[in-house]
């Protein structure tokens, strides 16, 4: 075989033709926010059937330039439903460099102890999560490609606790199973060189937050806290 057939056009092929799933998690979230703003309308005539809605940001991801947004439904004051996303396509052809990520993980939580009994979204929680996400990184003359689908699924645990009135400060971290195909290449003369192609599966740390978590509204609009 000819040596140019090692020779693939990675940034104008398999990025490209990814599935985009940045606009699909943007919807979820949108309509996880407009069904919750909708359930509030309908059943809230109680203070403690009335749902609580939160929007979210990783404080982590953000301070590394892939910009994070979530929303958090509270049901029941025990459980709660997560939808975040992230998205960063940063580059410098010049120097071929690369910061390129878009993804999002779902989780369901329960939220145990005391403290989610007198306000939403506080204290201890442990979850069960899935997540999605394809990159591409390149530094010092080296870089690394999901031509598909990076899938994972395991189990979170964090705490969250109070700020003020409408700001949480959530710690936590994930641990589970992640999977995906892996290309490996090199930009050399104009061009990138395939260098390796994997499946790279694990299982260990996948994720760490430190998540600033606010309840719109005013009053006791959407307020954390109970009152009864």
């Amino acid at each position: 075989m000819d040596i140019l057939s090692g020779i693939i056009a990675l940034k104008y092929k398999s990025l490209t033709e990814t599935t985009f799933i940045s606009k699909p998690l943007l919807i979820a979230i949108y309509l996880l926010f407009a069904h919750a703003l909708a359930l509030k309308a309908e059943v809230c005539q109680c203070d403690d059937c009335c749902p609580r809605v939160a929007l979210k940001t990783n404080l982590l991801h953000d301070a590394v330039l892939t910009p994070d947004l979530g929303v958090e439904l509270s049901i029941a004051r025990r459980f709660s439903i997560s939808v975040a996303g992230q998205y960063a396509w940063w580059s410098n052809d010049s120097k071929h460099r690369y910061w390129r990520i878009r993804g999002g993980v779902a989780e369901m939580r329960l939220w145990p102890g005391e403290k989610p009994k007198h306000r939403a979204l506080t204290g201890h929680h442990i979850g069960i999560y899935g997540s999605m996400y394809d990159y591409d990184f390149e530094f010092g003359g080296r870089g690394w490609q999901s031509p598909k689908l990076t899938y994972g699924i395991g189990v979170g645990y964090g705490y969250s606790l109070r700020l003020n009135d409408r700001l949480n400060l959530d710690f936590g971290l994930k641990v589970g199973y992640s999977a995906g195909h892996v290309i490996k290449y090199k930009p050399q003369c104009g061009i990138y060189v395939c260098t390796g192609y994997t499946f790279r599966k694990s299982i260990g740390l996948t994720g760490l937050e430190v998540t600033l978590v606010w309840f719109p509204g005013h009053k006791k609009k959407n307020n954390p806290d109970y009152f009864l």
